[in-house]
């Protein structure tokens, strides 16, 4: 039921992504992705430094054990989980297992997952910055319809909810009590069990970070907060180039009325069509054509699926490892 339910989402997103094209003009967007032209080549370039500051976000969190696989590796460790990120609807959870699950030969699953954790702890964190100073300049400068002030207040009011509530449960280790009360659940008691110990290692691990590195934290926060950025200034160099007459404030509030709006549909396949629709309807917001808003949504669209072909391909190969392995070994939990 639940692969069935996931291929009828993904074709709605089809339809809905042909009905969206249909109805402002293949011949309008043409005209609008003309106009940007070889400058999709600097928008996939920038993704690139946006995706490092990402990594180099994580990259700071590590211990020496863990940076001991290389730069290189652990980069591309990260973009297959951002491939499975994009690509399975998670709400952008699904791939941070498939980085811990990528090292766990090297490192153990609970080791390399202790760094992945708390990256996107101060990910979401970034992002809750970034999108509490978005709404603050919506608020400021434009006339949204009040359902839209409210859908984003909600919004990022249940973000700051859900990472206060994040943020209690790593830094005190509340991870392993809320499992051994689970496991006096009769199904789930031998699953939760045969991983107890697992757990109590990976919560005292992050709980020590948290006293003893919290700066670490906060420094990979402001790269993380960097690599938005990338986002935002892409947004303004494609408002540049259809509405040379908008600034800043228009692209922030684009830029953050998007990733609020986007919030809503993680349920959807890659978003297939929510993306697309979303950014056409943000720019009729801000007043802008939602052609210009289509056109945005397909350049971002083809930068995100060009950074996804080296995770696709790190998944493959690695893919390709569980059938030629002849003996596999046991997985690590430590």
């Amino acid at each position: 039921m639940k692969r069935h339910y996931q291929i009828g989402l993904l074709l709605a997103g089809v339809a809905v992504t042909g009905w969206i094209l249909w109805t402002v003009g293949l011949a309008t967007l043409a005209s609008n992705l003309s106009m940007i032209g070889a400058w999709v080549l600097v928008f996939i370039a920038l993704f690139g430094f946006a995706q490092l500051a990402f990594m180099v976000g994580w990259w700071v969190l590590m211990d020496s054990e863990v940076r001991a696989c290389g730069f290189l590796k652990l980069f591309g460790v990260y973009l297959a989980g951002d491939t499975i990120n994009y690509v399975v609807p998670s709400g952008n959870l699904g791939g941070e297992p498939v980085k811990a699950y990528l090292l766990q030969d090297e490192l153990g699953f609970g080791r390399a997952l202790t760094s992945i954790v708390i990256h996107k702890h101060a990910e979401l964190v970034a992002q809750w910055i970034l999108l509490v100073g978005g709404l603050a300049i919506c608020l400021t400068y434009f006339e949204l319809p009040s359902v839209v002030i409210v859908a984003n207040t909600v919004i990022v009011g249940g973000l700051g909810g859900s990472l206060l509530l994040m943020t209690w449960i790593l830094k005190s280790g509340t991870i392993s009590p809320m499992l051994r009360r689970l496991a006096d659940w009769r199904p789930l008691a031998s699953f939760l069990q045969a991983r107890q110990t697992a757990a109590d290692t990976l919560a005292t691990r992050i709980r020590a970070f948290y006293e003893d590195q919290w700066r670490w934290f906060l420094i990979a926060t402001g790269w993380c907060f960097i690599g938005y950025c990338g986002g935002l200034l892409e947004t303004y160099l494609v408002l540049r180039i259809l509405s040379p007459a908008e600034g800043w404030k228009t692209a922030v509030a684009i830029e953050t009325m998007v990733m609020a709006f986007n919030m809503l549909f993680v349920f959807v396949p890659a978003r297939l069509g929510s993306a697309e629709g979303v950014r056409a309807g943000v720019f009729l917001l801000v007043g802008l054509p939602a052609a210009e808003g289509v056109a945005y949504g397909v350049i971002r669209r083809a930068r995100e699926l060009a950074w996804l072909l080296p995770g696709l391909v790190i998944l493959w190969k690695r893919h390709l490892g569980w059938f030629t392995q002849r003996e596999p070994g046991l997985t690590r939990l430590g």
